[in-house]
């Protein structure tokens, strides 16, 4: 018996059944239980504690010890294993969950903006270096950005001095969509190198759109020095992670796991998220620190990490597009799937932006636009060629070659159902070319992410190789996603959007996320472009698969493929759990797992579902320690 949850209750059987034992006082018993250290840490009692497991048991109370669950049952079976050194956590009827699993967000991106961004000066001072502030330069229009972009660059250049990083993000009049409308074209067309360079020709300067996924723009020597420390120029979402983490933060262990922790802590732990997935950067800090916390027992929450990188080049660099060859890598990189400790394990080899965007490629869709009507070329909208020839895509040939290495693929973008059809080729390519089985593509869970615009007709095949696909609901309506799928197409195509009800009735776990940072920052310091009335709340960004209304629009997302509670529960932890190939450890409240639990102010059940974005999350406990509790909370 390799558990100790186990070893303990089969200890507790023998001291209590065996009949010498039974003899002796009472007192005495208490004492070699104590010594022998096999009373639980922690009871959880006065619990509506919802288990999640197969029967979907319901029990008042838990018992954890040594970081897992020990027993449960009710409040006098359970209360009878205390001893002197166990904490009564009295929850006073409250509803208890697992801990929630947010299969796809980016915490290590999401912190940077924030903690330099809407929290700038905080950071200058706290690590004692201004460079660890972006400005913001605004206006309600391109000439009033070139202005206001100068005059900030400037008096950064003259606030730093020579060779200090300056970061700037534009932000337009105060609408976060309007904003991107005027900013992104900016940059590459009025703010080039050569501008940046007549600016601040002594400084490192990055210039940014807003919102995460914005473009960017770098100047001569910040080109320069990108080259030097980490191997290449970097642009976007690459160059925020490692500028930040392997340049400015570099060879400053202690200061990365202070950062990322204070993240954790701050905008993932409150919202009761016990475990997240993530791919990893190409950022070495960034597992250096988190590794550096786990070992000091510091970390608060779980990284299911997916080896590869946001826009999977060797080195997290350029720009989407033309990706290196993985082959030689995946043929001999090995399947370490699952491999780590109960905080930090692999989830399998992740290529973000697999699919192909170019005009004869497979991010394309099906669907037919009215007549006289030309659908735009955007992710969703690009109608499929007759003929693709997936052989030039360099994203296809990696996670082909992946998956005939025997490797676990995920994480991968999913926005329309071109991309899936590419993905179902892709997969019956590999099984023909023998090099794996279909009980061996079952067997590896393939995920993918986002995930707005499915054919119904798809859901069989997902079903029969064992895909997981993952959504996160602000993706239905996004301005490049769903949004314009469905304003070029018709609300006849509304059957497409999101159709997660229709999965599950075939038989496959689909799995929430959120993709965003769920701490409320000013506008300008916003990641992505979701609801305003979703700020800063996992259970907002639930409420939509329950309700499949938005609340800053007036339309109905199809309500026939809403989800039930106790599904769209499953989808957020056990299914969870399963995608990142952890199901038998977290994403149930059974005995031997980990003690990863949650306890909310209201009752997720019976609340109506409209107001299911009003629960908090008042108590986060993940392995029996309380990472996260509410002012005056219990």
């Amino acid at each position: 018996m390799k558990n100790p949850a186990y070893r303990l209750a089969y200890l507790f059987i023998f001291l209590f059944s065996a009949t010498p034992i039974l003899a002796q006082e009472d007192s005495v018993l208490a004492e070699k239980l104590n010594r022998l250290n096999a009373y639980p840490d922690l009871i959880v009692t006065n619990g509506k504690i919802t288990t999640m497991d197969r029967a979907m048991s319901e029990v008042e109370a838990m018992a954890v010890r040594d970081g897992r669950i020990l027993a449960l049952g009710s409040n006098d079976d359970v209360l009878f294993l205390s001893g002197p050194s166990t904490r009564i956590l009295d929850v006073k009827g409250k509803r208890v969950l697992p801990g929630l699993i947010d299969g796809h967000t980016h915490p290590h991106l999401w912190a940077v903006e924030h903690w330099l961004g809407a929290e700038g000066e905080e950071t200058a001072r706290r690590y004692n270096d201004l460079q660890l502030k972006m400005v913001y330069a605004t206006g309600d229009n391109e000439q009033e950005l070139l202005t206001s972009l100068e005059r900030v660059i400037r008096q950064r250049a003259q606030e730093l001095g020579p060779g200090k990083w300056i970061w700037v993000v534009l932000f337009a009049k105060d609408d976060v969509a309007e904003s991107r409308n005027i900013t992104w074209p900016m940059i590459g067309g009025s703010i080039t190198k050569e501008f940046l360079d007549r600016l601040a020709p002594d400084n490192p300067t990055m210039v940014y759109g807003n919102t995460a996924i914005a473009p960017s723009v770098n100047n001569t020597l910040a080109a320069q020095e990108m080259t030097r420390l980490l191997g290449r120029e970097m642009f976007q979402l690459p160059a925020r992670t490692g500028v930040l983490y392997d340049i400015l933060f570099r060879k400053k262990p202690e200061v990365v796991a202070d950062f990322l922790k204070r993240e954790l802590l701050t905008c993932v732990a409150p919202q009761g998220i016990t475990t997240f997935g993530n791919h990893y950067y190409g950022t070495p800090s960034i597992m250096k620190a988190t590794r550096l916390l786990y070992e000091r027992g510091e970390l608060p929450t779980r990284w299911a990490w997916w080896w590869g990188t946001i826009w999977n080049t060797k080195y997290g660099g350029g720009a989407p597009g033309e990706q290196d060859d993985f082959s030689p890598i995946y043929r001999y990189l090995g399947d370490f799937r699952g491999i780590g400790n109960d905080y930090i394990w692999n989830a399998g080899v992740s290529n973000e932006t697999w699919e192909d965007r170019s005009p004869n490629g497979f991010s394309c869709t099906t669907a037919e636009a009215p007549p006289g009507v030309t659908p735009p070329v955007t992710r969703t909208t690009t109608p499929c060629p007759d003929q693709i020839n997936f052989e030039q895509s360099s994203g296809y040939r990696n996670v082909r070659s992946a998956l005939e290495s025997g490797l676990r693929i995920g994480f991968l973008h999913g926005y329309t159902d071109g991309t899936y059809d590419g993905l179902f080729r892709l997969i019956e390519e590999a099984i023909g070319s023998g090099n794996v089985t279909l009980d061996e593509v079952k067997a590896v869970r393939i995920s993918l992410d986002h995930n707005p615009i499915i054919r119904p007709d798809q859901a069989q095949k997902m079903a029969y190789y064992g895909i997981m696909p993952g959504f996160n609901g602000y993706q239905v309506r996004s301005w490049s996603k769903g949004g314009i799928f469905l304003s070029v197409f018709g609300e006849e195509y509304m059957k497409w959007i999101a159709p997660v009800r229709t999965l599950v009735k075939a038989g496959v776990h689909v799995v929430f996320n959120t993709d965003a940072h769920l701490t409320k920052v000013p506008l300008q310091s916003k990641d992505m472009d979701y609801p305003d009335e979703w700020d800063g709340s996992y259970w907002a960004f639930l409420e939509f698969f329950l309700t499949r209304r938005m609340p800053d629009q007036d339309i109905l997302y199809n309500q026939a493929e809403a989800l039930d509670r106790i599904t769209l529960m499953k989808a957020a932890t056990i299914w969870g759990a399963e995608q990142l190939l952890r199901e038998d450890q977290i994403g149930s409240l059974e005995t031997g797992k980990l003690g990863d639990f949650i306890v909310i102010d209201k009752d997720y059940f019976t609340i109506p579902a409209d107001e299911v974005h009003t629960i908090k999350t008042l108590l986060t406990v993940v392995g029996g320690e309380i990472v996260y509790q509410a002012e005056g909370a219990l």
